[in-house]
């Protein structure tokens, strides 16, 4: 009889711990990467949501829904977890990635002169092939982005047209949008020449939940992505969002996940799981008093 009990205990607890299990893991890992990085998001079982995040002290709202690979041009710490269910859901991990662009591409020249579609000529004055993919040549009136994975060989050139009214200048600006070169008009005195605009800076917020980091130190977050809200329980269609507030009808994401203070991926016990194991042992019990009787 104790046997019976030992290996039913045993199934319950395997059972639960299977069913538990979900996790989620990031490729590339965490590094130092030379071009913008494609980031896939695996989850360990099929019918698994994941979100993603580039802010440590975000809100779970504030996170993406993941529907295909991320494309990341900027040093950022990368926040993720999966959820099945409440009772199912991963650990929130963190990944960090640090983009370095090469310094060895620039202009050709320091100057331009004319007006129209001008040719403006890019090389590499390293030693190594350098990938160009999503620079950017800009003037006043336009933006060139080179395309993706162009490989520029040691002293390689690259030409790109560009519209240009004339005036100004011509910016050479890393896929980061970090401005790496300058070509100043012949014709434009240089205390003229108009500063071309940056990106803002992104606030943050606190999040209740521990993150699991795989690296010591985090990069600065620097992420400019639209928010996302209204994301149904049962499905969440492409390009659709996290509701910042709960709807009348579906669940939230405060209410699919676990805001706690412990740290996500610690499961409780289902109750209905002992109610039926003290059932099934029950039966088992009776069955045997009724032979045993019956042998007598």
């Amino acid at each position: 009889m104790h046997k019976i009990y030992l290996f039913l205990t045993l199934l319950l607890v395997s059972f639960h711990v299977s069913a538990s299990s979900v996790d989620v893991v990031a490729t590339p890992p965490s590094g130092t990467y030379h071009t913008p990085v494609h980031i896939t998001l695996t989850p360990t079982q099929a019918g698994t949501k994941t979100f993603y995040s580039f802010k440590p002290d975000g809100y779970p709202q504030d996170a993406f829904l993941y529907t295909g690979s991320i494309l990341l041009k900027h040093s950022s710490p990368l926040i993720y977890f999966s959820i099945i269910s409440t009772s199912n859901e991963s650990k929130i991990k963190q990944n960090d990635y640090i983009i370095e662009y090469p310094s060895a591409i620039h202009f050709e020249s320091e100057s331009i002169s004319g007006s129209g579609q001008v040719e403006v000529i890019m090389v590499n004055s390293g030693s190594e092939n350098v990938n160009i993919g999503f620079w950017q040549v800009q003037s006043e009136s336009d933006t060139v982005i080179i395309p993706e994975d162009t490989i520029l060989a040691p002293w390689g050139k690259q030409s790109v047209y560009v519209n240009y009214p004339g005036k100004s200048s011509i910016v050479l600006r890393s896929p980061d949008d970090d401005e790496r070169d300058i070509l100043i008009s012949e014709s434009t005195p240089e205390n003229t020449l108009p500063v071309l605009p940056k990106k803002k800076s992104v606030t943050t917020k606190i999040v209740p939940r521990k993150i699991i980091s795989t690296r010591e130190t985090a990069s600065e977050d620097i992420s400019t992505l639209p928010k996302v809200s209204d994301i149904p329980v049962v499905q969440i269609p492409t390009e659709e969002k996290v509701s910042t507030s709960p709807p009348s009808t579906p669940l939230d994401i405060n209410q699919i996940m676990k805001a706690s203070t412990a740290e996500s991926g610690q499961k409780s016990l289902n109750p209905l799981y002992p109610i039926l194991f003290l059932l099934l042992s029950f039966g088992i019990g009776w069955i045997q008093w009724f032979i045993r009787r019956k042998q007598k």
